[in-house]
């Protein structure tokens, strides 16, 4: 039996139709390794929102953060990485190090133990934290590596307005 043309992208819009109308194409962010400025000791431990984090959990977190920026993707319903480009928090005044510019490059990434964070479209469970850095797209280190500069820590607990923040 022999189709014609027609009868064949008939055949291939039907099929294209049944398949779930929300499918989630993900890129896989890279691995490779992230030179930061200013970044923490990795094997020391920080305190924020009243969890303890310890370096490398915050590398972690922002290596994560570079990575999905060069594949230009997000994770989770609130599309981490995204941008933290003001210091004003809900009316408190956030004060990041001076070499930390109020920049639309200037981004804010869940920070988890044990991470990355790599929620789904759904996911709502970022937690209270978020690493923020800033990272120019396509900016490397003599090694070629993602160059980026570590900007702090910051909480959502003990915020004075919901959904604001305090840096730790």
């Amino acid at each position: 039996m022999q189709l014609s043309i027609v009868s064949a992208l008939t055949v291939a819009l039907g099929v294209a139709s049944a398949l779930p109308a929300e499918v989630e194409v993900r890129g896989t962010p890279s691995n490779a390794p992230v030179t930061f400025d200013h970044a923490p000791d990795q094997s020391k431990s920080f305190t924020c929102g009243g969890k303890t984090y310890t370096g490398h959990d915050i590398y972690v977190s922002a290596q994560r953060g570079v990575a999905l920026q060069e594949i230009s993707e997000t994770r989770g319903k609130n599309q981490y990485p995204h941008s933290f480009d003001h210091n004003d928090s809900k009316g408190h005044q956030l004060n990041f190090p001076s070499y930390c510019p109020e920049d639309k490059d200037r981004m804010e990434f869940p920070l988890i133990k044990n991470g990355p964070y790599d929620g789904g479209k759904s996911n709502t469970k970022q937690g209270d934290e978020r690493v923020v850095y800033f990272y120019e797209p396509g900016e490397v280190d003599n090694n070629g590596h993602a160059k980026a500069t570590y900007c702090g820590i910051m909480t959502h607990v003990g915020a004075a307005q919901k959904g604001g923040f305090i840096l730790c």
